[in-house]
Order: structure tokens, then sequence, then C-alpha cells
């Protein structure tokens, strides 16, 4: 009887084990997530801020596992972004955002549009010129990729996070020659936390949007240029942190010195792609910061 019982508690333990084994890997397969080391999680918004040298390339994954990648740096960090991506987990880019078309921004688009399948491209209709606008245009023609050109007042819901636009204005008069200050300018909200992006917004942009809206993370205009940042919109957009993407040593003296001091007198948070790439996480009501990347 001893050893009847001895043996039924062994058997029971170990189907004890084998159940929480199954259990944990079924948890895992129904809830997958992409945090920054190739795994994705279910009710998890992610901002991936890319070096890419002196450019822009941000990473939004979405609650349910949609992509939207936000400009691709150059030409030359092209290939970084693209293994940056793959580390990540990325299979695909629902949404393509071109801010605007100047090199440091969509140089790097050909080597992400070879390496990702592409849902659609939203793009800030500021006609450039540049060859290299030219050829982006070309490759989303002859992959009849879906286009469009949003403006203020559009917004799309991607898995339960709300992308409203807040700029270009429709019909805008007076900066027609000026790619930066036509760039994209949108809020990424979920839940109780939000990422405004701003491109290369300059300040006749920033007078044609009256209100600014609230946001927690900011993405610094210009790479952090006097032009784009000041103590003004610091003060109506009120982020809890600013992140700054710019190449240490760069020829225009990227961030400057105001813009610096600005963000440190108003007490926010400082993140510098410069100092690498950076992972933030949300659930929709509390922020991960990396408090070691944190500039003081």
């Amino acid at each position: 009887m001893e050893k009847f019982s001895k043996y039924k508690l062994k058997n029971k333990f170990s189907y004890t084990i084998l159940l929480i084994l199954i259990c944990a890997a079924l948890f895992k397969f129904a809830y997958p997530y992409i945090d920054g080391t190739g795994e994705l999680e279910r009710g998890i918004l992610t901002f991936h801020a890319i070096d890419a040298g002196q450019g822009d390339s941000f990473l939004f994954t979405f609650p349910e596992g949609s992509t939207m990648l936000v400009d691709a740096g150059t030409e030359e960090s092209g290939a970084k972004i693209v293994r940056y991506l793959k580390k990540t987990g990325v299979k695909k880019i629902d949404v393509l955002a071109a801010s605007h078309p100047h090199s440091d921004h969509i140089g790097g688009m050909q080597e992400v549009m070879d390496n990702f399948p592409i849902g659609k491209v939203w793009d800030s209709g500021y006609n450039h010129g540049s060859k290299l606008q030219i050829n982006f245009y070309k490759r989303i023609k002859a992959e009849n990729i879906p286009f469009g050109r949003p403006k203020r007042g559009f917004t799309e819901n991607i898995d339960g996070a709300e992308v409203e636009f807040i700029a270009p204005l429709s019909g805008q008069k007076g900066i027609g020659s000026d790619a930066n200050n036509n760039s994209l300018v949108f809020l990424v909200t979920y839940g109780n936390v939000s990422f405004l992006m701003t491109g290369d917004m300059e300040k006749d942009e920033r007078r044609s949007i009256k209100n600014f809206p609230k946001c927690t993370v900011l993405k610094a205009p210009h790479h952090g240029s006097s032009n784009g940042t000041d103590r003004l919109f610091l003060a109506q957009t009120r982020p809890e942190a600013v992140v700054i993407s710019y190449e240490r040593g760069n020829s225009y003296g990227h961030p400057h010195k105001e813009v610096v001091r600005a963000i440190k007198k108003a007490g926010i948070r400082r993140f510098d792609t410069a100092d690498g790439s950076l992972c933030l996480r949300t659930d929709g009501r509390n922020l991960t910061f990396p408090k070691e990347r944190q500039i003081d």
C-alpha cells in the first residue's frame, strides 16, 4: 500500500509539472510580442528610436502585432536599420511613413522595401523632386502599394491605438518651398500614453498649428534644432520624455544648446539615439523608460 501511494504521488507530481509546461507553452503561443528582444506581447505597444546616424527612423509595434516604420534614415544607414528590424522580430511593415523627402529620412527606404513586405505608405505629399524621392515613388507604383497623403484631421485606429494627424494642413500656404515645414506631424495614443512624431517640423509649420496636444513622449523636431524646439513648444506639449535623433559630432551642431537647456530646465527626461537605439514599452497606463539611458 505504501509503495502504491509513493508511485501515485510521483506520477501526480510529474503530471503537474507537465501540465505547467504545457500551459506555459500555450501562454507564450497565445500572447506573442515584440519588445526589442525578438519576442512579442499582446496588449503592449512598443516604440523604438533607432540609431540611424544623422537621420530619423522609428518603429511602432502595436498591441496586436501591427507595425509602423516612420522614416528610414540615410542610404548608408539602411542596412543597419534592416538588421535592427529583423533582430527585433519584424516580419512585415504594415505602415511605412515618410515624414518628408529629405535624404536623412527616406534614404534607407529602398533597403527596407527590399527586405519587408509593405502594407501601405503614408507620405507628406511634398514634391522635393530628388532622385531618392522619384525612385521611392516609382517603387511604390511598381509594386502597387496603397499610398496616401494624410492631412490634419485624418485619424486611423491600429490595434486599439489611435493615430491622429496634426499636420500638414490641407492647402497650406506660405511654406510651399520648404520640405521640413511640410512634415507629417501626428500623435500616436494608446490608453493614457501618447507619442508626438514631428519629422523635421520648424517654426513655420508650428505656427500653422494653433494648439498642440499634450504628449507623454516627444520626438524632438529636426534633430534637436533650435528652430524646431523651444520653451514654448515644450510648455504646450508637456512631455515626460524627449527623444532626439542625431549623430554625435555632426556638422549641424545638433542638438542645439538652447534646446538642451530648455529640456533640462523643464525637468524632462531626455534620450539620444547618438547613444544607441532604445525601446520604450507601454500597456496604455504605464510607460517603461530605460533609466540607464537617461541624460541628465
